[in-house]
Formats: C-alpha cells, sequence, structure tokens
C-alpha cells in the first residue's frame, strides 16, 4: 500500500513537471512571435520617425512614438487572427504579468516625463531643463530589457535572459552612439540630433526584442 502511494505520488510529479514543460514550450511560441513582431515594428518605426524629422527639419514627428502600442496591437491581432489561442495555465501567467507590470510602469513614466519636460521648455531657462530634464529613453529602454531577461527566467531561455543583459549593457555604456561619432562629421552629427533617440530604439528592438524572439520562434515546437 505505502508502495504504490510513493509511486502515484512520484507519477504526479512527474505529470505536473511535464505539463509545465508543455506550458513553457506553448508560453515560448507565443511570447516568440510577440516579440519578433513588436521588435520589427520598433524597427520601422525608428525608421520612419527618423528620416521624417531629417525631412521636416522638426523633432515633432517624436510623437508619433505614442501610436507605437496601438500598431503593434493591430498588426498582433491580424497576425494572431488564424491562431488557436495559448490555455491559461501557470507560467503564462507569470510572463502576461511580468510584461503588464514592466509596460504599466513605462507607459507611466512616458507621459509623466513628457508633460514634466514640456512644462520646463515653456516656463524655465533653458540651463534650468538641461539640469532638471527627465530623460524617456534610457528608462524604458532598462525596464523593457529587464522585462526581456526576467521573460528568460521563466521560460528557463538563458539566450533571452543573456539578450536583456546585452541588449541594456549595449544601450547603457554608449558604444554604439561613440561608434557612430566617430564614423560621421560633426556637421552630419548636428541634423543626427533631430533623430535621437531613433538610433538606440533600433538596435533595442534588434538586439532585445527581434532577434530573442526568432530564437524563440525557432526553439519551439511546431
Amino acid at each position: 500500500m505505502e508502495e504504490n502511494t510513493g509511486l502515484t505520488a512520484e507519477r504526479s510529479l512527474e505529470i505536473i513537471a511535464e505539463q509545465l514543460e508543455k506550458s513553457r514550450r506553448a508560453v515560448s511560441k507565443d511570447t516568440g512571435q510577440w516579440l519578433f513582431v513588436t521588435g520589427l515594428i520598433a524597427m520601422i518605426m525608428s525608421v520612419i520617425v527618423a528620416s521624417a524629422n531629417l525631412l521636416s527639419w522638426t523633432p515633432l514627428f517624436h510623437l508619433l512614438w505614442f501610436a507605437l502600442p496601438v500598431v503593434i496591437w493591430l498588426v498582433m491581432k491580424y497576425v494572431n487572427r488564424n491562431r488557436v489561442p495559448v490555455p491559461e495555465s501557470f507560467v503564462g501567467t507569470l510572463v502576461r504579468k511580468t510584461w503588464y507590470t514592466i509596460l504599466a510602469f513605462s507607459l507611466v513614466y512616458v507621459v509623466i516625463a513628457t508633460v514634466w519636460n514640456i512644462v520646463l521648455q515653456h516656463y524655465e531657462s533653458p540651463e534650468v531643463f538641461l539640469y532638471a530634464g527627465m530623460h524617456i529613453t534610457p528608462p524604458v529602454i532598462t525596464l523593457l530589457a529587464v522585462a526581456v531577461s526576467i521573460t528568460g527566467l521563466i521560460l528557463k531561455k538563458r539566450s533571452l535572459v543573456w539578450f536583456g543583459l546585452l541588449s541594456f549593457v549595449i544601450l547603457k555604456c554608449g558604444l554604439f552612439s561613440v561608434m557612430i561619432s566617430h564614423l560621421l562629421p560633426p556637421d552630419v552629427l548636428g541634423r543626427l540630433s533631430l533623430v535621437r533617440p531613433c538610433e538606440l530604439i533600433f538596435l533595442f528592438a534588434l538586439v532585445g526584442l527581434m532577434l530573442p524572439g526568432w530564437m524563440l520562434k525557432k526553439e519551439a515546437p511546431l
């Protein structure tokens, strides 16, 4: 009797482990699709915003970034129109709540920082604005990089963890900007100030979103 009970308990643990692994695989495929599409759209948006700013000689087209979440949502709805929804699971819930939390923090920060910077520009001197203005892109990218790495930990995908860390290190240490500043002449660098931070967003979308998303899609079973 005790032997049967032990075997039953052992088998139960095996079944639970198997179900968790199946859940991870299903969520990995779905997450990979989302990361890949999001990264690709962010890269395209970076090119559009940068080109529009350069052609118009005004940074007003950075306002297009506020349309990015809507564009991603519409594209994902179209891409997944014929797909069977991933069943609700513990792993899927963890991934979803992680991204919802990070995106909520990012959105709130962007709104607060944008309003604060507008107020400073209108009511304070340029010196005060340079000192007290809130940077938007670095904190948001940091939050998203953390979300990518946490997702990798939940799904047990080391590549995703390292992609999140790599994108954070590259962008925070400014290697990309230093390389650009050495390759281009000063007059061109002056014009490129209109496109910042499009190049950083483009690089993060490639390293932190699209590439890990492609790897998850490739690894996930059909």
